[in-house]
């Protein structure tokens, strides 16, 4: 797959693929979207627009935006979830949860981009060899597991 072919029908393979549901997604961001492709390694808060816009769609909070960023750009987005974030922040607090109402979503789109962003940030401290950026979610994932933590625990 390359960005080019990126369309709303790929984008609900990748939601079906995460959540095994479909997202509400204005049709206006997927030109945007495509523009993540042009985002180098270690230039993601470029990304930061097009971020908040699917942090505001229905259904997406930032797991979601961030796997689709990812799937679209693998070499400046990786996969932001409780396992890989935990390895690498295990004692910072989770990233923010989407408020119910819109009354807070301003805060929480900020503290979210912060969050991701800072995420991000930490996986270019940390990768190497053995640890390439474009596996390092994968790879903080499973060793989440292997040290035995449990989804909704604090490590």
């Amino acid at each position: 797959m390359t960005v080019e072919d990126f369309n709303q029908e790929l984008l609900f393979e990748i939601v079906l693929w995460k959540l095994n549901r479909y997202p509400y997604i204005q049709s206006e961001i997927f030109g945007e979207l495509k523009e993540i492709g042009k985002v180098g390694p270690k230039e993601h808060r470029k990304a930061e627009p097009v971020l908040r816009k699917l942090l505001m769609s229905p259904g997406i909070r930032l797991p979601m935006a961030s796997t689709i960023l990812r799937f679209l750009n693998p070499a400046a987005f990786q996969i932001i979830d409780d396992r890989a974030y935990r390895v690498l922040h295990p004692l910072k607090p989770l990233y923010p949860a989407k408020p119910a109402n819109g009354q807070r979503l301003e805060k929480y789109l900020a503290n979210s981009t912060r969050v991701y962003f800072d995420y991000l940030d930490a996986l270019h401290e940390v990768v190497s060899e053995n640890l390439p950026f474009e596996l390092a979610d994968r790879i903080l994932y499973q060793l989440d597991i292997e040290l035995g933590n449990k989804i909704g625990s604090k490590g």
